[in-house]
């Protein structure tokens, strides 16, 4: 069981650089912009960054 997480990751996956990448800047668009007293900004930057992160995840390009 053990060797299974550590080769694919709890969820299956085992992302890599360019999809931390993605992530990372999802979580630097969450942070910046969750505070905007504009509600279309602060979740539209939540939205965006939701659907890049699962894509990057989970779609593979």
């Amino acid at each position: 069981m053990m060797n299974l997480l550590a080769t694919a990751g709890p969820f299956g996956i085992s992302p890599s650089a360019d999809q931390l990448m993605v992530i990372n800047l999802s979580a630097i668009l969450v942070g910046t912009t969750f505070n905007a007293p504009q509600k279309v900004i602060k979740w539209g930057g939540l939205v965006i960054a939701v659907v890049t992160a699962t894509c990057a995840l989970w779609c593979g390009h």
